[in-house]
Protein backbone atom coordinates (compact mmCIF):
# COMPACT_ATOMS: atom_id res chain seq x y z
CA UNK A 1 0.00 0.00 0.00
CA UNK A 2 2.79 2.36 0.89
CA UNK A 3 4.57 1.50 -2.34
CA UNK A 4 1.46 2.30 -4.39
CA UNK A 5 1.07 5.70 -2.77
CA UNK A 6 4.68 6.50 -3.47
CA UNK A 7 4.25 5.76 -7.19
CA UNK A 8 1.17 8.02 -7.40
CA UNK A 9 2.86 11.00 -5.78
CA UNK A 10 5.97 10.50 -7.94
CA UNK A 11 3.85 10.67 -11.10
CA UNK A 12 2.09 13.82 -9.93
CA UNK A 13 5.38 15.53 -9.12
CA UNK A 14 6.84 14.64 -12.51
CA UNK A 15 3.81 16.09 -14.31
CA UNK A 16 4.04 19.33 -12.36
CA UNK A 17 7.74 19.62 -13.21
CA UNK A 18 7.08 19.22 -16.91
CA UNK A 19 4.35 21.91 -16.87
CA UNK A 20 6.60 24.38 -15.03
CA UNK A 21 9.47 23.73 -17.44
CA UNK A 22 7.31 24.32 -20.51
CA UNK A 23 5.96 27.57 -19.03
CA UNK A 24 9.46 28.92 -18.35
CA UNK A 25 10.64 27.98 -21.82
CA UNK A 26 7.77 29.80 -23.57
CA UNK A 27 8.21 32.97 -21.50
CA UNK A 28 11.95 33.17 -22.30
CA UNK A 29 11.42 33.36 -26.10
CA UNK A 30 11.84 36.89 -27.68
CA UNK A 31 8.71 38.52 -29.12
CA UNK A 32 8.24 38.03 -32.88
CA UNK A 33 9.64 40.76 -35.13
CA UNK A 34 7.02 42.53 -37.33
CA UNK A 35 7.45 41.86 -41.03
CA UNK A 36 7.49 45.53 -41.97
CA UNK A 37 6.16 48.86 -40.84
CA UNK A 38 5.80 52.16 -42.70
CA UNK A 39 5.82 55.55 -41.07
CA UNK A 40 3.00 57.38 -42.94
CA UNK A 41 3.65 60.65 -41.14
CA UNK A 42 5.72 61.81 -44.11
CA UNK A 43 6.34 60.67 -47.65
CA UNK A 44 10.13 60.59 -47.21
CA UNK A 45 10.14 58.04 -44.30
CA UNK A 46 12.13 54.85 -44.89
CA UNK A 47 10.54 51.41 -44.93
CA UNK A 48 11.59 49.16 -42.00
CA UNK A 49 12.05 45.50 -42.89
CA UNK A 50 13.84 42.51 -41.38
CA UNK A 51 16.73 43.18 -43.80
CA UNK A 52 17.19 46.77 -42.58
CA UNK A 53 15.96 50.24 -43.72
CA UNK A 54 15.14 50.64 -47.42
CA UNK A 55 15.19 54.04 -49.18
CA UNK A 56 11.93 54.68 -51.08
CA UNK A 57 12.27 54.64 -54.85
CA UNK A 58 12.14 58.03 -56.54
CA UNK A 59 8.93 58.67 -58.53
CA UNK A 60 9.26 58.20 -62.28
CA UNK A 61 9.79 61.47 -64.13
CA UNK A 62 7.31 62.41 -66.84
CA UNK A 63 8.67 62.47 -70.34
CA UNK A 64 9.65 66.03 -71.17
CA UNK A 65 8.82 67.61 -74.52
CA UNK A 66 11.43 69.09 -76.76
CA UNK A 67 12.88 72.06 -74.89
CA UNK A 68 13.32 75.37 -76.65
CA UNK A 69 16.63 77.22 -76.78
CA UNK A 70 16.53 80.99 -76.47
CA UNK A 71 19.12 82.74 -78.66
CA UNK A 72 19.76 86.14 -80.19
CA UNK A 73 19.86 86.61 -83.94
CA UNK A 74 23.09 88.34 -84.99
CA UNK A 75 22.55 88.52 -88.76
CA UNK A 76 20.05 87.48 -91.43
CA UNK A 77 21.47 85.69 -94.48
CA UNK A 78 18.30 85.24 -96.51
CA UNK A 79 14.60 84.59 -96.13
CA UNK A 80 15.03 81.27 -94.33
CA UNK A 81 18.59 81.33 -92.96
CA UNK A 82 20.19 83.38 -90.21
CA UNK A 83 23.04 83.39 -87.71
CA UNK A 84 22.81 83.41 -83.92
CA UNK A 85 25.26 84.14 -81.14
CA UNK A 86 28.21 81.78 -81.13
CA UNK A 87 28.58 81.83 -84.91
CA UNK A 88 25.92 79.17 -85.48
CA UNK A 89 23.85 79.18 -88.67
CA UNK A 90 20.18 78.19 -88.49
CA UNK A 91 17.97 77.03 -91.35
CA UNK A 92 14.24 77.39 -90.69
CA UNK A 93 12.69 73.93 -90.84
CA UNK A 94 9.89 73.31 -93.32
CA UNK A 95 10.18 76.35 -95.61
CA UNK A 96 12.19 77.56 -98.61
CA UNK A 97 12.53 81.22 -99.63
CA UNK A 98 13.60 82.61 -103.00
CA UNK A 99 17.36 83.05 -103.34
CA UNK A 100 18.93 86.48 -102.77
CA UNK A 101 19.58 88.34 -106.01
CA UNK A 102 16.11 87.60 -107.33
CA UNK A 103 13.21 89.97 -106.82
CA UNK A 104 11.43 87.55 -104.48
CA UNK A 105 14.65 86.59 -102.72
CA UNK A 106 15.49 90.20 -101.88
CA UNK A 107 11.97 90.69 -100.58
CA UNK A 108 12.22 87.53 -98.48
CA UNK A 109 15.53 88.66 -97.00
CA UNK A 110 14.15 92.06 -96.08
CA UNK A 111 11.08 90.47 -94.54
CA UNK A 112 13.20 88.08 -92.46
CA UNK A 113 15.50 90.92 -91.43
CA UNK A 114 12.56 92.99 -90.18
CA UNK A 115 11.24 90.06 -88.11
CA UNK A 116 14.46 88.42 -86.90
CA UNK A 117 17.30 90.94 -87.06
CA UNK A 118 18.72 91.51 -83.57
CA UNK A 119 15.75 89.76 -81.97
CA UNK A 120 15.62 87.06 -79.32
CA UNK A 121 13.96 83.91 -80.68
CA UNK A 122 13.34 80.38 -79.50
CA UNK A 123 14.78 77.46 -81.46
CA UNK A 124 13.04 74.10 -81.19
CA UNK A 125 14.55 70.91 -82.59
CA UNK A 126 12.60 68.16 -84.31
CA UNK A 127 13.50 64.72 -82.84
CA UNK A 128 15.93 62.95 -85.13
CA UNK A 129 16.59 66.05 -87.25
CA UNK A 130 19.70 68.12 -86.65
CA UNK A 131 21.54 69.63 -89.65
CA UNK A 132 21.20 70.00 -93.40
CA UNK A 133 23.88 69.02 -95.92
CA UNK A 134 25.56 72.42 -95.48
CA UNK A 135 25.87 71.95 -91.74
CA UNK A 136 23.16 74.44 -90.84
CA UNK A 137 21.08 73.64 -87.78
CA UNK A 138 17.50 72.77 -88.73
CA UNK A 139 15.08 74.31 -86.25
CA UNK A 140 11.57 75.58 -85.80
CA UNK A 141 11.76 79.29 -84.99
CA UNK A 142 9.40 80.99 -82.57
CA UNK A 143 9.36 84.77 -82.36
CA UNK A 144 9.19 86.63 -79.05
CA UNK A 145 5.49 87.20 -79.75
CA UNK A 146 4.91 83.43 -79.83
CA UNK A 147 4.35 83.33 -83.60
CA UNK A 148 5.96 80.53 -85.61
CA UNK A 149 8.20 82.19 -88.18
CA UNK A 150 7.72 79.42 -90.75
CA UNK A 151 3.94 79.71 -90.57
CA UNK A 152 4.17 83.46 -91.04
CA UNK A 153 6.71 83.40 -93.90
CA UNK A 154 4.98 80.72 -95.97
CA UNK A 155 1.93 82.93 -96.39
CA UNK A 156 4.02 85.31 -98.57
CA UNK A 157 4.68 84.82 -102.30
CA UNK A 158 8.46 84.54 -101.94
CA UNK A 159 8.37 81.54 -99.58
CA UNK A 160 6.98 78.02 -100.01
CA UNK A 161 6.83 74.69 -98.19
CA UNK A 162 9.93 72.48 -98.27
CA UNK A 163 9.69 68.82 -97.25
CA UNK A 164 13.31 67.76 -97.77
CA UNK A 165 14.64 68.41 -94.27
CA UNK A 166 12.64 65.93 -92.22
CA UNK A 167 9.78 68.03 -90.87
CA UNK A 168 6.80 65.80 -89.98
CA UNK A 169 3.88 65.53 -92.38
CA UNK A 170 1.48 67.13 -89.89
CA UNK A 171 3.56 70.30 -89.73
CA UNK A 172 4.04 70.43 -93.49
CA UNK A 173 0.29 70.04 -94.01
CA UNK A 174 -0.29 72.96 -91.67
CA UNK A 175 2.19 75.07 -93.67
CA UNK A 176 0.49 74.15 -96.95
CA UNK A 177 -2.84 75.25 -95.54
CA UNK A 178 -1.31 78.70 -94.97
CA UNK A 179 0.41 78.90 -98.37
CA UNK A 180 -2.10 80.66 -100.62
CA UNK A 181 -0.28 80.44 -103.93
CA UNK A 182 2.80 79.34 -105.89
CA UNK A 183 6.22 80.73 -105.05
CA UNK A 184 7.09 83.78 -107.16
CA UNK A 185 10.73 84.85 -107.33
CA UNK A 186 10.65 87.02 -110.46
CA UNK A 187 9.58 90.64 -110.58
CA UNK A 188 5.91 91.06 -111.53
CA UNK A 189 5.25 92.45 -115.01
CA UNK A 190 4.27 96.13 -114.98
CA UNK A 191 0.60 96.97 -115.27
CA UNK A 192 -0.65 97.97 -118.75
CA UNK A 193 -2.59 100.87 -117.26
CA UNK A 194 -1.27 104.46 -117.35
CA UNK A 195 -0.89 106.82 -114.48
CA UNK A 196 -4.50 107.90 -114.73
CA UNK A 197 -5.67 104.31 -114.82
CA UNK A 198 -6.73 104.43 -118.50
CA UNK A 199 -5.36 102.54 -121.49
CA UNK A 200 -2.32 103.73 -123.39
CA UNK A 201 -3.28 105.15 -126.83
CA UNK A 202 -0.74 103.34 -128.98
CA UNK A 203 -0.42 104.42 -132.68
CA UNK A 204 -2.53 102.34 -135.01
CA UNK A 205 -0.73 99.92 -137.39
CA UNK A 206 0.21 101.33 -140.81
CA UNK A 207 1.01 105.00 -140.36
CA UNK A 208 2.46 104.68 -136.81
CA UNK A 209 1.12 108.17 -136.08
CA UNK A 210 3.34 109.97 -138.57
CA UNK A 211 1.97 113.28 -139.83
CA UNK A 212 2.39 112.51 -143.53
CA UNK A 213 0.33 109.36 -143.66
CA UNK A 214 1.24 105.75 -144.31
CA UNK A 215 4.85 104.60 -144.45
CA UNK A 216 4.25 103.26 -147.95
CA UNK A 217 3.59 106.69 -149.37
CA UNK A 218 4.21 110.39 -148.84
CA UNK A 219 7.35 112.13 -147.75
CA UNK A 220 8.55 109.60 -145.12
CA UNK A 221 8.48 106.70 -147.57
CA UNK A 222 11.27 108.39 -149.55
CA UNK A 223 13.66 108.73 -146.56
CA UNK A 224 15.99 105.94 -145.43
CA UNK A 225 15.40 106.59 -141.71
CA UNK A 226 11.62 106.05 -141.85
Amino acid sequence: MVRLAYKVWSGIAAGVFVIVALTDLSSSRPPPTPAASIDRAGTDSAVVSPQGPVTPAAPAEAEAGQPGETVQVTSVIDGDTFEVSGGRTVQVLGIDACEPGTYGGDQATESARSQLGGQTVTLVAEPGVNRDRRGHELRYVELATGIDFGEMAVALDHTTVYDGHGAPASYLDDLRSRDDGPQVCTKPRPSSGGGSGGDVNWPSPGDQGLPDGALTGGYCAKKWWC
